[in-house]
């Protein structure tokens, strides 16, 4: 049996997948898209457009048809290569190809906002992750382009009834700017007029004690009414936005709540105006308004001051670069007409543009504030320059390498997001919990009306609304996500990056620390002290030579040892480099088979008299050819941080691929209980697996390269930042200042703190409803103290939250 699509008309084979109900009857549709479509279109009171119209609907790649022509040609654009390349970050993993990028997206008011869009926008074909940070409105988007375009999805967005585009520092701050101004003036509106209203309330409150004539009692009474038009029409209409959209999209939130204790009290009052009997709510609603405001106002100054830390980052980046011509000449152009290949000038203290490679001998650049160096940083020709940082001392000339979402910087723009983005376990909980606590509450006040009814049926609206405002779970919306938001903030001033969900909570809980030992407690900063011969077919430059061709490949900090003083020499043709996890480096110059790794790594090897220090040995088929001796220093704080987590109650631990020796006499200094040497990354691995197993929480502290097995084993693993990690790092956290451990020791007392704030924060919202719910629906509350009451209380989870910011008092 075949059907036809009622949407679109396409032909459908055996039973239609979905139905959307028309006038009384099911009609089938063949797909999602077209069920999305066609139920806009009926809820939308638009259903004469199936009568009249001359041609069958197209079917959708996703919803979106009801757009206006002019807005889908212009989110089209964004699906431009050369426009995406500006903002979207493209990457593979395995067969896949994925787009990740950053949006802003307007009209965002309370979490269910967040919940509804992300649920939404995550059941498109081809969307990876799509996480919302409800404190900045920014939110982190991964998807497949060869699945769904960029502009499907932001039409998706638009269609819920909100406003999403690519993140843009002028965009964005124009959209700030606007929002600041409407909540300020929504603000003013509702100061000014609630507080007439309230001054007519109090002649009605003294009245009712000392007496009042029936005449001056209506005139207050229309008084207040005129007084709260302002209020309950334009400094309100945000919530009655914000829950027509909920309620379209079948959503109960705190929005809904909040309009219908407005409306019901105005509609009330209104009416015992008009009709001049009963009470009159005007007072109770305005001031809820109000306050409600108030709160959203330091709301929106707490989110916009979480954005600061970021776009104090994104201003390194010029607009403007000056290119080298064929001719010597130069022209200028704008950031995004920078292509691979180009010859850039940088004058001293201007930005770096983008990435590239440093194309004359020496610069000195200043890379602080993306790689957490406090001093200027010596280039050689060759070397990595990263757009973002600032040139120091004289013009240089480099060639780029990489532009667009492919750059360092926009790597760590985007981990920023994603760490503020994507929400831990006790966030999803805390968004579950107030969902189903608003559909609970309006039962409530439902049941309480009608209690009243027949306790005293005079005072049943009255009680109704006080259990309708009194009700309202701000506070437990803004509990956790405003913690969250600026815990990650902190941390990023701190110069700890989080890149993924859940990365406070478990960084909060930790027991045990395990350390990597080069680069993560020693400056990894490498030098070659001594040599030791074990040929005479080479000499010492010789072997020199096709050592440090082999390590020309690796950004280890064993690499960078052999490429100090060396970095002109040309160097010999290494082919088939291969990277041993946990041994070495392997390849073939002219034929031959070359290794330079642990020494354990030859067969050939035997007991050397090997002193303090890192040993590395250069081999040949399994043929020992040289010994190299490096040195590492400790950092300058490492002593100190690690009595620091000591003191605090953390067990310590070394896992290290050096020789023991070594490990141990390092350890001398530190006083760290378990230290060990020769670990291959299988004992790590294996190591932090049976400290998990005895039910311990553990971090891991690596450099990313190495020790890959045993950071992703970890319950946080951190690895240490500099500048090339920043683009393929996959650690849980990225330690920026890479001179410094301190910002560890900092991160975990704000982790700590954050954890502490978010508990508190749960439960006082809970309390104050456990508390006041019963009160106001026994009706020892009226609706101006329940008003009172509920801002009060979002503005003490506001406050409570601020407090992150403060040192560690314990």
């Amino acid at each position: 049996m075949s059907t036809q699509c009622f949407h679109c008309t396409q032909p459908i084979h055996g039973d239609a997948p979905f139905y959307v109900t028309i006038k009384d009857q099911p009609q089938p549709m063949c797909c999602s898209g077209c069920k999305a479509v066609c139920e806009m279109i009926r809820d939308s009171g638009l259903l004469h457009y199936y009568e009249f119209r001359t041609e069958a609907a197209l079917r959708p790649d996703s919803i979106g048809d009801l757009v206006p022509k002019e807005l889908r040609d212009e989110l089209s654009f964004y699906d431009h290569p050369e426009i995406a390349k500006q903002f979207v970050s493209s990457q593979t993993e395995g067969d896949e190809n994925l787009s990740r990028l950053s949006l802003i997206i307007d009209n965002i008011v309370c979490a269910a906002c967040v919940w509804l869009i992300e649920h939404q926008i995550k059941q498109l074909p081809g969307v990876r992750k799509f996480d919302i940070n409800y404190s900045t409105h920014r939110a982190y988007l991964e998807f497949n382009p060869d699945q769904v375009q960029l502009s499907k999805i932001l039409l998706a967005i638009y269609n819920l009834g909100y406003e999403a585009t690519p993140y843009d520092e002028q965009t964005q701050q124009k959209k700030l700017k606007a929002e600041r101004q409407t909540l300020f003036l929504e603000f003013g509106v509702a100061a000014i007029f609630s507080m007439q209203v309230m001054m007519f309330s109090f002649g009605l409150y003294f009245g009712h004690y000392d007496g009042i004539s029936d005449g001056s009692r209506l005139i207050l009474r229309w008084a207040s009414f005129i007084m709260a038009i302002p209020c309950v029409t334009y400094s309100s209409w945000t919530f009655y936005k914000s829950a027509y959209y909920d309620l379209k999209n079948k959503r109960l939130t705190m929005n809904v709540n909040i309009s219908l204790a407005i409306i019901l009290g105005t509609l009330a009052s209104i009416w015992n105006t008009v009709f001049n009997v009963g009470e009159i709510y005007f007072e109770s609603v305005t001031m809820f308004g109000f306050l409600l405001l108030g709160a959203r106002l330091i709301e929106m100054n707490a989110r916009h001051k979480a954005l600061m830390m970021t776009d104090h980052v994104l201003k390194l980046k010029p607009h403007i670069a000056e290119r080298m011509l064929s001719n010597g000449q130069s022209e200028l152009i704008a950031v995004n007409q920078i292509n691979i290949g180009d010859v850039l000038r940088v004058k001293p203290g201007e930005s770096i543009p983008t990435d590239g490679i440093l194309l004359q001998e020496t610069a000195w650049v200043d890379e602080s504030l993306l790689t957490g160096e406090s001093l200027p940083v010596e280039k050689q020709r060759h070397d990595e320059v990263i757009g973002g940082a600032i040139n120091q001392e004289q013009s240089l000339l480099m060639k780029v390498t990489k532009v667009g979402g492919d750059t360092v910087f926009s790597q760590m723009t985007l981990m920023i997001e994603r760490a503020m983005s994507e929400k831990p376990k006790f966030v999803k909980l805390a968004d579950l919990v107030s969902t189903w606590f608003v559909l609970i509450l309006i039962a409530a006040c439902i049941g309480t009306y009608v209690a009243w009814l027949f306790v005293d049926d005079a005072r049943a609206f009255e009680v109704m609304l006080s259990v309708l405002v009194v009700s309202c779970p701000c506070a437990l919306a803004l509990a956790t996500p405003s913690a969250i938001s600026t815990g990650n903030q902190v941390m990023i001033e701190k110069g700890l990056i989080g890149t993924r969900s859940g990365t406070i909570e478990a960084l909060s809980q930790v027991t045990d620390i395990v350390f990597d030992k080069t680069g993560t407690l020693t400056e990894g900063n490498l030098t070659l002290v001594k040599t030791q011969l074990l040929t005479d077919r080479f000499s010492e430059d010789q072997l020199m030579l096709i050592a440090r061709s082999l390590e020309a490949s690796s950004n280890h900090p064993i690499a960078s040892a052999f490429k100090k003083g060396h970095r002109d020499d040309v160097l010999l043709t290494v082919t088939d480099v291969d990277n041993i996890v946990g041994k070495g480096l392997e390849g073939y110059i002219d034929g031959v088979n070359y290794r330079i790794g642990r020494v354990d790594w030859f067969k050939a090897s035997r007991d050397y008299d090997l002193d303090d220090g890192i040993w590395i040995a250069l081999g040949s088929n399994d043929e020992l050819l040289a010994l190299y001796c490096l040195k590492d220093e400790l950092k300058s704080d490492s002593i100190a941080v690690i009595e620091s987590l000591k003191a605090a109650g953390y067990t310590l631990h070394i896992l290290s691929g050096d020789r023991t020796e070594t490990v141990q006499h390092m350890n001398q200094r530190l006083g760290i209980d378990h230290a060990l040497g020769d670990q291959t990354p299988e004992d790590k691995l294996a190591y932090v697996t049976a400290l998990q197993q005895s039910g311990k929480i553990v971090a891991m502290l690596g450099d990313g390269i190495n020790d890959a097995p045993v950071l992703a084993q970890a319950d946080v693993s951190i690895a240490i930042g500099q500048g090339a990690l920043l683009t393929q790092a996959t650690a849980d956290m990225i330690l920026m200042h890479s001179t410094e451990l301190t910002p560890l020791l900092e991160g975990i007392k704000v982790a700590k703190r954050t954890h502490k704030i978010i508990i508190q924060n749960l439960a006082w919202a809970l309390l104050y409803n456990i508390l006041l719910l019963p009160a106001a629906m026994m009706g020892f509350i009226l609706p101006w103290m329940a008003a009172l009451g509920m801002s009060l209380s979002s503005l003490l989870v506001i406050g409570n939250t601020l407090r992150i910011r403060e040192g560690d008092k314990e």
